[in-house]
């Protein structure tokens, strides 16, 4: 009799613990989240016909001059999101680009309160990184883990932190990021960067894979470990294929340049072959189920098509014109395509109020016209489609996001 109450435990534990599953399975929903103006906003893919938007990390105090109330997150994220592959060690934790110390503590007149917090406990910690990528807990907390390549500050920030945007790991947990440089068509200043995990799983070290892209974009992989890169300012995407380096001996020189680079080619545009119209690859993401790619194009024109796994065109999915220059994708698990768009000034190409909106597929898998979900953004970049389960959040209590005046981000 003294194993049956113990046995009896051990079921209704188990049956708590399959009711606590399951409940958390049925009320999982794809979370779009949205760098903008430094949040991180989330829209809600909860069965609402436009889902509603959230913000997910608020990135300064309501009083930046003042210690009283921090804000939920606090950090000036930008790109893309990425969560840390099982073997790398982080327990479901992720990253993304951040540029919280310069810009609250180093670009504002005078600096932000914060800036002078040094108890890395204290929510009001900003710490002193350089641009570079923010670990986070499932929490949407800041560990107070920053990974990036080096700046003392002394300096304009030198190639790897001018402006850190995409991110993605590879089968090996090796961290793949590109920093977009100065965007300059004549003078190319832009990086693919590749860290390594280490023994403490800490991505202290890297290599430099590339030092010469023209304002790349952000990097995607497909199955075989080949690795895109959109370059907007020079109308390509490049795609590197292995070997890549695996260890900070393969760049063993005072550029971090690795010795041995990967093989090099053009994937889009195909040489003799129709591009769909497309002009200035900017972003792509997978077409689900498929070895397909959705590619997006911000100008002349503005466009979103498919394309197959050697860079051929399939289809139009937005027709030219259409979207408001498009920049970051991602692809709900309905097949939802979500873009993040600039809306930049026909005549000056000045950026104006940008906006969010997704296409959805008729059950042929013709696209639907695309509906605006998010409007009055500023600057809305990266996009990452992500099962809410994954977080250690309540999206239900989160503030709802507000629609700023179009006067503050340069109009509609």
């Amino acid at each position: 009799m003294e194993g049956r109450p113990v046995r009896l435990l051990s079921a209704v534990l188990l049956l708590l613990s399959t009711l606590v599953v399951s409940e958390s399975t049925v009320r999982a929903f794809d979370v779009v989240l949205n760098a903008q103006g430094e949040f991180l906003d989330a829209y809600l893919a909860n069965g609402s016909a436009v889902p509603p938007r959230v913000v997910f990390d608020d990135p300064d105090p309501a009083d930046p001059g003042s210690l009283s109330v921090p804000p939920r997150g606090g950090r000036h994220l930008n790109g893309k999101l990425c969560f840390f592959p099982r073997r790398a060690g982080h327990r479901g934790q992720y990253l993304i680009a951040d540029d919280t110390y310069r810009e609250a503590c180093l670009d504002s007149h005078p600096a932000q309160a914060r800036c002078s917090v040094t108890r890395r406990r204290s929510p009001f910690f900003v710490g002193k990184d350089p641009d570079g990528w923010a670990v986070f807990k499932r929490s949407g907390t800041w560990t107070r883990q920053h990974i990036h390549t080096p700046w003392d500050f002394s300096s304009p920030q030198p190639q790897g932190n001018i402006d850190p945007q995409g991110c993605l790991f590879d089968a090996k947990a090796r961290l793949f990021v590109n920093d977009v440089g100065h965007g300059a068509a004549r003078d190319p200043d832009g990086s693919l960067i590749v860290f390594f995990p280490g023994r403490d799983k800490g991505y202290s070290t890297y290599c430099f894979i590339d030092k010469g892209l023209f304002a790349p974009g952000m990097p995607v992989m497909d199955d075989a470990g080949n690795v895109y890169v959109p370059e907007p300012a020079a109308g390509k995407i490049t795609k590197f294929s292995p070997p890549f380096p695996a260890r900070p001996g393969d760049c063993d020189n005072p550029d971090h340049l690795v010795a041995t680079p990967p093989t090099k080619t053009v994937f889009l545009p195909v040489p003799g072959r129709d591009t769909g119209g497309l002009t200035i690859p900017l972003s792509m993401v997978r077409v689900p189920k498929t070895d397909h790619w959705y590619i997006d194009g911000p100008i002349f024109p503005a466009i979103i098509n498919e394309y197959d796994r050697d860079g051929a065109f399939v289809r139009n999915i937005v027709p030219a014109g259409v979207p408001k220059n498009p920049i970051g994708m991602d692809v709900g698990s309905d097949g939802t395509l979500y873009y993040a768009e600039l809306n930049l000034d026909p005549v000056t190409l000045d950026t104006r109020c940008g906006s969010m909106s997704m296409v959805k597929f008729d059950a042929g898998g013709q696209p639907h016209l695309p509906q605006t979900i998010g409007r009055t953004l500023q600057f809305p970049d990266g996009v990452t489609v992500v099962d809410s389960s994954r977080f250690a959040v309540d999206f239900t209590k989160l503030p709802p996001a507000v629609d700023l005046d179009p006067s503050a981000c340069g109009g509609e």
